[in-house]
């Protein structure tokens, strides 16, 4: 009998045993991790609603998928969001559909999710041991060597997170396995992670709380725009924070590495131009401002700081604020960098060093956009990696 050892019980790892018993049923298919319960960090995701997949295309996801989103088309060829959505409601938990095509289950509750991989992995016979960190690995010999005692495979799949929320057990360790036997781990960034900013309307806290619905962000790079995101925006006593924010971050730490601060210019209301709005009457645009929920805080505060009407509305279009760092790992939701998808295979997540070991979720190189991209990236890694071992 084969045995597989699964390294991580994060969305990850489970699906990567799920997907290992169900197509070699014979093996003795084993997860080790170092917590007390099984995806201590996905029961956060979401705020404790855990947002489980995205309802959109394969294309859509690669293509929200900033960082090396093109590795992921053979593995969502085999595990997808529909899959995902398949595989919750076969184990008798209800989804729904929010807005920007997030799924979350119905009760609002990760417990759900977390019941319905528990339930499966039971209904499976695979073995948890919990907390039990490994701390080596010699491929030579297939042995673990953990903080409790040593355990042997026949083949393992790499499933230990990033560095985000370090609290949860996502320490990097699995970098550090990866490199003892000789992977490239690329440069680690905090990801999907709120920006700071040293602005004097930040640090008076003119603003703070305000919450905007799709407001645009655009990052430029010597004076040019490099790119503009449409998402939910939160300004907090720090700088800003929400999904678009999440999803500048990306990009803003990319300039970062070329010009400090980065300038970011905010759009509040997106869905018109600057020459559209300087052609309403005033009463029409105060109409349109109260459509679209601009809080009054905000309006007053540009008021106070614009001469002219034709100065307000460009503050509204392209408010400037520049962006000196990011809130850190500490409060990123991804790990940018990882396990060099060079080193790895595509179609099958082995790693092309060592053919008895497979990689999935957050240790690799691939992050994506916040609202559930990253969990139906991991899924469906752990599910490839899972099918693809023995083969």
């Amino acid at each position: 009998m084969k045995k597989i050892v699964i390294i991580g019980a994060g969305p990850a790892g489970i699906m990567a045993a799920i997907s290992s018993k169900t197509h070699y049923p014979n093996a003795d298919v084993i997860i080790i991790e170092r917590n007390n319960q099984l995806g201590t960090k996905l029961r956060l995701t979401g705020a404790g609603r855990c947002n489980v997949t995205a309802d959109l295309p394969n294309a859509s996801i690669i293509e929200l998928t900033p960082k090396n989103g093109n590795f992921l088309y053979s593995s969502l060829s085999n595990f997808n969001s529909k899959d995902i959505q398949n595989f919750f409601v076969k184990e008798n938990c209800a989804l729904k559909t929010e807005d920007h095509n997030r799924v979350f289950p119905a009760s609002d509750k990760a417990e759900s999710i977390i019941k319905a991989l528990e339930s499966k992995i039971l209904s499976l016979n695979i073995n948890i041991i919990f907390n039990t960190l490994v701390k080596d690995i010699d491929v030579n010999m297939k042995i673990l060597k953990t903080n409790q005692n040593n355990i042997p495979y026949d083949y393992l799949i790499i499933a230990t997170g990033g560095k985000t929320y370090p609290h949860t057990g996502s320490d990097g360790i699995g970098y550090e396995l990866a490199k003892t036997f000789g992977h490239t781990i690329t440069e680690l960034l905090p990801a999907e992670v709120p920006l700071v900013s040293n602005d004097k309307v930040i640090q008076d806290k003119i603003l703070q709380g305000l919450s905007f619905k799709d407001v645009g962000i655009s990052i430029l790079e010597n004076g040019k725009i490099k790119k503009t995101i449409i998402h939910d925006l939160i300004i907090t006593h720090f700088g800003i924070s929400g999904p678009a924010a999440l999803m500048a971050s990306y990009y803003v730490q990319n300039v970062l590495k070329k010009e400090t601060p980065a300038l970011i210019k905010l759009d509040f209301i997106p869905s018109c131009s600057i020459n559209e709005l300087e052609n309403y009457s005033l009463i029409e645009l105060n109409n349109l401002l109260s459509e679209k929920e601009i809080p009054k805080r905000l309006l007053t505060y540009l008021n106070k700081t614009t001469a002219s009407n034709e100065n307000f509305i460009y503050k509204l279009k392209q408010y400037p604020l520049s962006i000196s760092n990011t809130r850190g790992f500490k409060q990123a939701f991804v790990t940018n960098g990882g396990v060099s998808i060079k080193e790895l295979d595509p179609k099958t997540m082995k790693s092309k060093i060592n053919n008895s070991i497979s990689f999935c979720g957050e240790i690799i190189d691939v992050s994506g956009f916040t609202g559930g991209l990253n969990i139906t990236s991991a899924f469906s890694t752990g599910y490839t990696a899972g099918k693809y071992l023995l083969r």
